[in-house]
């Protein structure tokens, strides 16, 4: 009876384990809704996967969330990797793959948000150092490392 509870801990782990090296980043919530895993169940083994140290635990305690990424995720990647995972922050990310430089009503354009809501996401890129602005007769907008936003967009490939 032991080495089976024993084979159930290790499956549920793996099963944990590969969700996060799929979604690296993702929110317990999500991991939970993903997996099926009853909340006590999935508290318990991400607290065991913890401490063995065989995942990364960012704890951010401004926005009361906790992010779980695979272990040779670096922590350049992982504050960004919270960009990249929001909706409209990887449209605007990838049309600025597509196009080296976009001005605020390229970007409002294509993403088809409002201003408001695209003014705040470039905000928040803008201060994480993912993009640049340069002034002119109109402000574009430019990847600083399109090289890491490649990679961070192809880690969270399975999310999107």
């Amino acid at each position: 009876m032991k080495k089976h509870t024993i084979f159930l801990a290790d499956e549920s782990k793996s099963i944990l384990l590969k969700h996060i090296n799929n979604s690296p980043g993702i929110r317990y919530r999500e991991l939970q809704r993903a997996t099926g895993f009853a909340n006590g169940a999935l508290a318990y083994h991400l607290k065991i996967l913890e401490k063995s140290r065989q995942m990364k635990v960012i704890r951010y305690r401004v926005r009361n969330s906790t992010r779980y990424y695979p272990l040779n995720t670096t922590a350049k990647e992982s504050c960004m990797m919270e960009y990249v995972r929001r909706t409209t922050t990887r449209k605007i990310l990838l049309f600025l793959l597509e196009h080296d430089q976009c001005t605020f009503n390229d970007i409002v354009q294509h993403t088809k948000k409002v201003r408001s809501t695209i003014s705040w996401h470039l905000s928040w890129l803008r201060k994480a150092r993912i993009i640049s602005v340069r002034s002119g007769v109109h402000q574009t907008y430019r990847l600083r490392n399109k090289k890491l936003v490649t990679s961070l967009i192809n880690k969270t490939n399975n999310y999107a």
